[in-house]
Parts: structure tokens; sequence; C-alpha cells
């Protein structure tokens, strides 16, 4: 047989120890085109599917600009204020706080986002009905299944409380006669009845339905989320995020199926996140006004206690004008007096709202350290002034600073008051949302140029992995690395030998079941004496008779000069043609050598070892009758088995009548001897044998030959299972004189080799014409 293994696409295989070059990965794309072509195709057409069936998407979106935030300071001291100001923009935390639960539960619960209801349908099927759907008229049931949602069904529920033990649990809702319906638990176990534009509560259940359009029987899921999933659930559909860095600008997205509600939610989130910015300035303004009205009385005593020191000084001193340097102390004084009273109010105020350590309380504390040592510094520097001039100027800085303090106090009082009314903040909603007339998913373009891409990926992949982890033994180079056989040659498919097996057919006598006869599937085992399978007499002939010119008998004839010089030195004469497993080509290769060594001109003699299935009698047209099996049991004498048939030179000595037990006959001293007789009568015996892991007839016929043979078929057999057969052989003291490769298909990536064998081949028959 030379036909290839259906269900298996030979590729070039690697030992372990081979590198696999690039060359080697572009030959074996090439030799599998068409299962990558046919996974690209199957990808392709899925992320097709996908790109028309899933449900539309569409995308809204508004943008907040943030500005650098304005220091709770209190008006006096400009350089506080402005190292109190960051040097980048709060943008990163503004994002954590739209996205935060204060933001998003109230936008949430208020368009019913923590309710999901969806029509029960069938998988894909369903979905691909609903798209020949008309809106809000419901189709159909298909096939009887009336509790199943086929398109056209929709459904609005206002309203849904339900107790913690069946939050996040799915509900099913079902469409009853007249506008009713029944709500049930995840277990079927009804919950409570109700219709629509009703109010219905029961058992700590509560549920609005605003709208039911669909067929009575249709069932929906409904889903009640706790709040923390209806957060982690909302979040997916939304993004937020800096549209370029460092720009202050904000971009709010949301997705929903539903366009019209995109815009309102992502519009609501803009709004709710603004609204509760500019409430906690409010509320920031409110107490610092609070703290500022609280320290009032303080400093008006402190500013009238200055006042009362300086007047009672200058009046027990006698009034005096200051000189130019006292002027000049008095007026450095002030400054530097008032920065440190300013500075220490504000941290008064920053400490009762940050801990110790943190960014603001350190700027602040290192502000006054810096200030402290300026004024001992500017002291020491006006220490040599009169001391009566000098108190005098100190009195006067007191109470003129703290007359500055009181009176910026009142001011920022009044301002903070201003702001607290207000809607002022760092924030500002520059776009709203708009309505969206596209959907932003699926991209129907770019999800089938992805799936293409996809499917050639895997496709390669596939091929890839599927070579390098097969196991099975696909080319003679692999043969010969990892068993270290030679190889005499690999014979190519034949189409005209596949047409010839699909034509052969066997003869069956009246009253017997048809047997399978040529298939490779035909069980083997013993048949009884009165199940007699007769080959037909067809005028059938192996392919080196018919097809002089076939690629196949060409690679035959070189495979047949390589094997005679290597068994020349045989200890007889004798050549057994074996294979692992069934199916590999046996008998083709060994009717063939033998026609071929008939040709050269030398006398053949091919014996059918096969008791158990041959057909070599099939393949050379011959009838049944008194064959191999015959002989070994002694009821014929060798010389009156063999045949004569129309090839010159050559023999044939058929199986015979399948015996109950071959290898019991095989094993008789009766087989060397009938060898051994026949070897001086003809210059070459061929003998076809069983499988060698299959029965043990094999090994018994390749130890009493000069040499064997193994026909290895790719993706045939294992390497596995060719090592054991070799062992097995080995073990009876049978000489391999090699390995011949059948049924080697065409690869793409030897197109040229083959057109080159296929021109001269046309030569050869031009010329013979």
């Amino acid at each position: 047989m030379n036909t290839p293994v259906l269900g298996i696409d030979p590729v070039p295989a690697r030992t372990r120890d081979d590198p696999f070059s690039a060359s080697d990965f572009w030959k074996l794309i090439v030799d599998n085109v068409w299962v990558v072509i046919a996974i690209m195709v199957l990808v392709t057409g899925a992320a097709t599917l996908y790109a028309f069936v899933a449900t539309p998407v569409y995308s809204s979106d508004a943008l907040i600009k943030v500005d650098y935030p304005n220091p709770n300071a209190f008006g006096v001291n400009a350089q506080a204020q402005q190292q109190m100001v960051p040097t980048t923009l709060p943008t990163d935390a503004e994002i954590q706080i739209i996205q935060s639960r204060a933001v998003l539960l109230p936008v949430i619960k208020e368009y019913h986002q923590d309710i999901a209801v969806t029509p029960r349908q069938v998988p894909l099927f369903g979905r691909i009905w609903e798209l020949f759907a008309t809106p809000e008229q419901p189709m159909a049931p298909v096939l009887g299944l009336k509790s199943f949602a086929w398109g056209g069904e929709d459904t609005d529920i206002k309203t849904l409380s339900v107790p913690p033990r069946l939050e996040n649990k799915t509900l099913i809702l079902r469409v009853l006669p007249e506008g009713a319906y029944e709500l049930s638990d995840p277990d079927g176990n009804p919950i409570l009845h109700g219709a629509v534009g009703q109010l219905i509560s029961a058992d700590g259940t509560s549920i609005f339905v605003d709208k039911l359009v669909a067929r009575p029987g249709t069932e929906f899921k409904v889903i009640r989320y706790s709040e923390y999933q209806a957060v982690l659930r909302f979040l997916k559909s939304l993004k937020v995020m800096e549209s370029m860095k460092d720009s202050g600008v904000v971009q709010i997205i949301y997705e929903n199926d539903d366009p019209k509600l995109a815009q309102e939610v992502t519009n609501a989130i803009a709004k709710m996140y603004i609204a509760a910015h500019v409430d906690q300035h409010r509320e920031e303004a409110s107490v610092t006004r609070n703290f500022i009205i609280g320290e009032l009385p303080r400093l008006e005593r402190e500013l009238q206690r200055a006042e009362s020191e300086l007047s009672n000084y200058r009046t027990s001193a006698s009034s005096m004008q200051p000189g130019t340097e006292a002027s000049s102390y008095l007026q450095g004084s002030i400054d530097i007096e008032r920065q440190i009273a300013t500075l220490t109010m504000q941290r008064t105020q920053v400490a009762s709202r940050f801990a110790p350590g943190t960014r603001e309380v350190r700027t602040i504390d290192e502000q006054l350290s810096t200030l402290n040592a300026q004024k001992r510094t500017f002291d020491q520097r006006f220490g040599r002034l009169p001391v009566s001039e000098r108190k005098l100027m100190d009195l006067t800085r007191d109470a003129k600073v703290a007359e500055d303090i009181y009176v910026a106090m009142r001011e920022k009082a009044s301002e903070l008051a201003v702001t607290r009314a207000g809607t002022i903040g760092n924030v500002h909603l520059i776009d709203s949302a708009i309505y969206p007339t596209d959907p932003s998913k699926p991209k129907r373009i770019l999800i089938i140029a992805g799936g293409a891409a996809g499917g050639l990926i895997l496709g390669i992949l596939f091929v890839f992995f599927r070579d390098q982890l097969s196991r099975s033994v696909k080319t003679p180079h692999s043969v010969e690395r990892r068993l270290s056989l030679p190889v005499f040659g690999a014979v190519s498919f034949s189409a005209m030998q596949a047409r010839l097996d699909r034509t052969s057919r066997p003869s069956i006598l009246p009253g017997i079941h048809r047997l399978p006869f040529l298939t490779n599937d035909r069980p083997s085992g013993v048949l009884s004496d009165d199940l007699e399978v007769v080959p037909r007499a067809d005028g059938s002939h192996p392919l080196s008779s018919l097809g002089n010119h076939d690629m196949a008998v060409e690679a035959l004839r070189a495979v047949h000069a390589s094997l005679m010089l290597d068994i020349a030195p045989a200890p007889n004469n004798v050549l057994a043609v074996v294979g692992a497993t069934p199916g590999t080509g046996k008998t083709f290769v060994a009717s063939n050598l033998a026609v071929l060594h008939a040709q050269s001109g030398k006398s053949v003699l091919l014996i059918d070892g096969d008791m158990r299935r041959g057909r070599m009698a099939s393949i050379f047209g011959q009838n049944g009758g008194n064959g191999f099996s015959e002989v070994l049991a002694s009821k014929v004498h060798v010389d009156h088995a063999v045949r004569q048939i129309d090839v010159p030179g050559l023999s044939l000595l058929t199986s015979g009548h399948f015996p109950a037990n071959p290898s019991k006959m095989l094993s008789t001293p009766r087989l060397p001897l009938i060898l051994d007789y026949l070897r001086q009568q003809y210059d070459l015996v061929i003998i076809d044998t069983p499988a060698v892991l299959a029965v043990s007839d094999a090994n018994l016929i390749a130890a009493n030959a000069g040499a064997s043979v193994i026909v290895v078929r790719p993706s045939a057999q294992s390497e596995e299972e060719l090592e054991e057969a070799i062992k097995r052989l080995d073990l009876t003291g049978a000489r391999i004189a090699g390995v011949i490769f059948n049924a080697v298909p065409k690869r793409r990536s030897e197109r040229r080799t083959y057109a080159y064998a296929s021109a001269y081949m046309s030569n050869s028959d031009t010329e013979e014409e």
C-alpha cells in the first residue's frame, strides 16, 4: 500500500539534538500552509461573528480643568502662600476623588446602576436572533422555548431592595399574563407577585417595575448588587484619566449600551464631583473663618495692651522723635514680627488639621526657623542703640504689628464669608458630555483584522508545536540520526497506486459476509476454516509493471539498486520486508522490489508470509489456493505451491488459507528447511511479513532471512514503536540492513525538486513515443 494515512498531514520532523533553523521553520509553514489558512479562517470567522453580534457600546466623555489650589493662608505673608502651593498639579489626587464611592454611589443609585436586568437568552443563537427583532415587539419563541427571550423585549425596574442574603444573587423575573410578573430566588422559590406600575413588598424585598414588554412566560435575570459590588461593576465602564501629562485636564469617559444613559451618567459624575469639590472648599473656608473669629478677641486684647504700654512709656520718658537708624530698626522689626505672627497663627490652624511631621507642618516650621534667625541677626545689628530709644522702638513695633494683624484677620474673615457663600474652587467643567451617535465598541474593522492576524499567529504556533511535540517518524533524516540505520531511499506517494487500491476488491464466497480485506483497519485475528476470502483474478499488477515512469517507480529503482549492494554480503539471499506497525506499505514495497529485480534478468521468488491478512495473490490477479501455509503444514510440496505469473523471472508463493495459529507453524523446523531449499532455486527470495509489533510472525521469518529491511511510513508509527520493533528483531538475531521510507507525500517546500523530476519523466515519455 502506498497511500497516505488519513487525517494526518505529514510534516518534517526534527530530533531533539537538531537545531531548528529559520529555513526549517519556513519549510514547516509552507508544507502546512492549508492548516494555517484553515485556522486563520476559523479565527477570522469567529472574530467577524463577534463583531456583528456583540452589543454596541456607546461612549460619552466630559472634560474638567484642575488648577493649582489656593492655599488657606491669612492674606499677610505672600512668600508663605507661594511656598504652600505645590509645584505640580494635583491631577492624580482629583482622579482618585472622582472614582471614590462618595462621588459614584449617588450617581449609581440615581440611575439604577446597582440593578442589572438581562433577558434570558439561548447563548449566541439568541443574540443572533435578536438582531432581526423590532424594538418593543417581542418575537415568537423558536422551537417552543417560551422561557427564553428572542428579541424585542424591554423592561425598566426603578426600585429593587432585597435582604443581604439575596444581594449579588441572580433572581428570576417571570412575565405573567395581563402585565403581571413573579419574582423568584436563585432556587426557584417565589418571593413575590406583582403588576407593572405598582410598588410591591414582601419578606424584606420590594420592587417597582415601571415597564415590562415581553411575552408571558419570558424570564429575565435580575441582580441587586451591594454598594461595594455596584461600585466595582460601575468602575469597569468608567475611565478617568488625564488627557495629556501635566495638562491639568481630566477626561471622564463612561460606556453603556444606551447612548442617552451614557450621556446623562457622564454629566452626573462631572457635576457630582464639582459639587463635592465646592462643598469641600466651603467647609475649609468655614473652618478657617471660625478659627479667625475665635482669634479676633485675643488679637484685639493684644492690640490694646501694646498701645497702652507704648502710651505709658511715652508719657514717662517724654515724647521723642526716632532718628534715622532707629526708624530703620523699627521698620525692619515690624516686617519680621508681622511675618512671625502670621506664620504662628497659620501653624496653629494647620496643626489642627494635619499630623506633626507632615509636609504642611514642616514647611511652616522651616519658615519660622528662618524668620527667627533673621530676627536675632537684626537685633544684634541694632544692639548699640540707646536703651531708651530701643525700648521705644520695640513698643512702637509691637503696637504696629498687633494693629496690622488684627486688621488683616478681620479682612480675611470677610473674604472667607464670601468664599463660603460662593462656588469658588480649583476645578472647572470645560466640556459637558454630548449624545453619542455612533458606538465606540465593537470596532468591527479592527476586530476582524485582529482576528485574521491572531488566527495567522495561532495557526503558525499550532503547526510549530505540533511538530515539536510529535513523536512520530516523519523523515529519513530523523531515522538516521536517532536510530543510526541507513536509509536506502524514500518512495514518494503515487496517485496511480492510490487508484489501483481503490479499484481492487476481493471476491467473497457465496453466503459469506464481506470482510474488510484491503482496508488498513481490518482486525487481525483467527479466521475459521469455513471463512475463506478468495482473491479475484482481475488482472491486477504491481505499480512497477504498469506505471514505468511514475515517480514512485523511479524511487523504487534507486532503492533497489542501493539495497542489492547492501545485502550482497548477507549470509543468504533471503530478504524479509518488515514493518513496525500495520499500514506502512510492506506489501507494496515487497511486490515492486520483486518485479524490479526480475526485470533486471534475475530469478525472483516472492513469498506472502502474512498468513493472517496477506493479499499478494490479489495484487497479481491470482486465485486462492495452496500457498505458504499449506507448505508449512506439509499438505503440499513447495514446488506445487509456487506459481508462475506473467512477469518474466518472477514466481509467487501466496499465503494460502489462513491457519488458526500462524506463529506456531513458523516456529517449526520446516521454515528454515523450506527457505534453504528455495534460496538455492532463485537468485533472490523476498518475503512479505506481518507487522512486528502486532504478532511474532515477522520475528520468526526475519531470524531465518539473510537480511531484513524495515518499511517506514511517515506519521504511521512513533519513534518509540520503531525502536521497539528493532529491539525485538535484534533479540531474534535478525540482520537489519536498513530502512525504506514509503508513501512520502509531496511537500510544497520541495515543489521545485518535484518539478525537475516531472520534467525528466515527461521527456522520457516523449522519447519512447
